[in-house]
């Protein structure tokens, strides 16, 4: 089954793709763009069990998910986890300057605790803070890495304050993702 995704933002192709993988179809390909959607959609993959390739298609490009059994519900969350969402570069509203380094403080907060969110999750202004202007918070948040969380950022926000090239840590994300991670979660803490 080939899906055409040309011209379709994220998450739009994953839930496309997601859809005919649980349905139990094989020899599944779509259609896309480019490279985000096609990370999107290897991650997919991986989560159901169906490991993805990518080719050049004229001037897109081809996602073919492997045959075989797709792992439904395959992501359960523990009791205890949880993720940590970040929507504004500040936390609070009357003083930026104070808001950006209470979420500098934050970010090095979780770096250092022992129990660790399973994702940091970056939308709207939030995706600001992981553009190496504070260059503390980059090395905080591949601490995190390093112990096990997902950073996760939001790439239509990314794009729409024109910071894709600026991306300094964590993997371009998209809402289907972002949500999805809130949901497998037992809690989300938003700064």
């Amino acid at each position: 089954m080939r899906i055409d995704a040309g011209g379709k933002q994220c998450p739009i192709p994953v839930i496309m793709a997601k859809k005919e993988l649980e349905a139990g179809e094989q020899d599944v390909e779509i259609i896309v763009d480019g490279q985000t959607q096609i990370d999107n959609l290897s991650r997919l993959g991986d989560a159901l069990g169906r490991p993805a390739t990518s080719e050049a298609f004229g001037d897109k490009f081809l996602v073919k998910f492997a045959n075989g059994e797709t792992k439904v519900g395959a992501t359960v969350a523990e009791a205890d986890t949880y993720a940590v969402f970040f929507n504004t570069d500040a936390i609070g509203t009357n003083n930026s300057e104070l808001g950006r380094n209470l979420a500098k403080m934050a970010i090095y907060t979780l770096s250092e605790s022992d129990r660790i969110p399973a994702y940091v999750l970056f939308m709207n202004e939030g995706v600001k803070l992981v553009t190496g202007v504070e260059p503390q918070i980059i090395e905080n948040l591949n601490t995190l890495i390093e112990k096990g969380s997902k950073v996760l950022v939001c790439g239509t926000c990314l794009n729409f304050y024109e910071l894709k090239d600026e991306l300094k840590v964590g993997t371009v994300s998209n809402m289907y993702d972002i949500l999805g991670a809130m949901q497998e979660v037992s809690k989300v803490i938003k700064l």
